[in-house]
């Protein structure tokens, strides 16, 4: 265990928090262009790396965990109405605290720090999937800010939300380096964060544009991810 990938995991999406608390609710193009960077990041590191990887570790059985994980992050988008991938709608949020997104998005994070627990899968892989996460991670922070700041609209306790959510993945990573012997848990937890991946990844990428001249940024933004995760595959590469 490296303790900057602790420090990354939680840093991340603590700082997307602190900026969605920052800026005004209303402006979320900002949003949406960092969630079209980081869908193709996590779509093109997922399939260039993570699926090959487990796969070659227990074979067939990776598909069934990919599918869990993807039908499960649509169970989970129910919970967490999806903000996750940028669909914020404050009304649903003015009736007190967002205890079932803040739990979904928790447990979400926690499991992806808890594949990272372990040693089953070479240390470039793991760097690979520390930044996947901590840029998937910073807009739901992000987003996660701003529906807490619809409700509670300059509580300090904003703060204190943030930094415990924030806690989440590197508690799952550290949950995680405790179970050490179980290698074969380790990698179907990786494929069931696969499939969530890949549902959220593809929602990003596939939602309507708002304008034109949107669609355009976007188009850059998701070029930009696809190329520093070729380069993050690449530069590792033997």
């Amino acid at each position: 265990m490296q303790f900057w990938w602790l420090f990354l995991l939680f840093f991340f999406p603590f700082i997307g928090g602190i900026i969605g608390l920052l800026i005004q609710s209303e402006k979320t193009r900002q949003l949406k262009l960092f969630l079209a960077f980081s869908g193709a990041f996590l779509i093109s590191i997922t399939i260039l790396n993570l699926i090959p990887e487990v796969y070659e570790r227990i074979g067939h059985k990776a598909g069934y965990y990919i599918l869990a994980g993807f039908f499960l992050q649509i169970i989970a988008d129910f919970f967490s109405k999806g903000i996750e991938h940028g669909h914020l709608h404050f009304n649903e949020f003015k009736k007190g605290f967002p205890f079932s997104v803040f739990l979904a998005l928790s447990l979400h994070a926690f499991l992806e720090g808890l594949g990272l627990g372990g040693d089953a899968f070479p240390e470039e892989t793991r760097n690979n999937l520390v930044f996947a996460i901590g840029l998937h991670e910073l807009p739901a922070a992000f987003a996660l800010a701003v529906v807490l700041k619809s409700v509670f609209k300059k509580s300090n306790s904003n703060y204190l939300w943030l930094a415990l959510y924030a806690l989440m993945v590197p508690m799952g990573m550290l949950v995680g380096n405790q179970l050490t012997v179980f290698g074969d848990f380790f990698t179907a937890v990786i494929s069931v964060v696969i499939g969530v991946f890949l549902h959220i990844s593809t929602t990003i990428l596939f939602e309507n544009n708002e304008s034109h001249t949107y669609g355009r940024y976007k188009l850059v933004a998701i070029a930009l991810g696809l190329g520093v995760a070729l380069l993050a595959v690449n530069f590792h590469a033997h």
